[in-house]
């Protein structure tokens, strides 16, 4: 199986980051950190992985779907991490709208990774987004099973004392390679 693995936002030129950031922690760095340790456990199990944002630079949501595609993977994960009110906490996955085999491999994902502590929020269409169809989802689930998980909320002080542990973010990128697995052997 090949992986098409995304880390969610990115650095840009004159801007630290791009995605969410409070107590502490940057959701451009923790999803590079997430998306590096589940490709080492995706190889451990001899999957191939491809990554469309290997460094901590901004990558258009066009290219990333593009490197995805033309590398003829077979799932593209994209991982984020959430904000919202400080009572908001736990993972969820979001697929696109109809795209019923992504949203099983979700299911999987979303399960496997609260199962280490962080509450299941379930799986959602894309529409159901504060993001409204989510353009790195668009652009690759017509080519390969495609899947957005927001791991944690930044914004929750139960999930930012988890996710500011190495510990922890190993733990999940072990459940997130399991879970493909899983999918895998089923």
């Amino acid at each position: 199986m090949k992986v098409a693995l995304d880390a969610g936002h990115g650095a840009q030129s004159g801007r630290p980051h791009t995605g969410a950031a409070a107590n502490g922690l940057v959701e451009d760095e923790l999803a590079l950190d997430l998306v590096r340790r589940t490709g080492h456990h995706l190889r451990a199990a001899g999957c191939e992985t491809v990554y469309t944002r290997p460094e901590d630079k901004l990558i258009s949501l066009a290219e990333r779907g593009r490197i995805a595609v033309t590398g003829k993977c077979d799932l593209f994960l994209s991982i984020h991490c959430n904000a919202g009110p400080a009572s908001a906490c736990g993972v969820e996955a979001f697929v696109a709208q109809g795209d019923h085999a992504s949203r099983r491999i979700a299911e999987l994902l979303a399960g496997a990774v609260s199962k280490i502590g962080l509450a299941n929020r379930g799986v959602k269409w894309d529409s159901q987004s504060q993001h409204p169809r989510l353009a790195v989802l668009r652009e690759t689930y017509r080519a390969m099973p495609a899947v957005l998980m927001e791991i944690g909320f930044l914004t929750s002080e139960h999930d930012s004392a988890l996710l500011r542990d190495a510990h922890f973010r190993e733990r999940v990128a072990v459940a997130v390679a399991g879970g493909l697995g899983n999918r895998r052997r089923s």
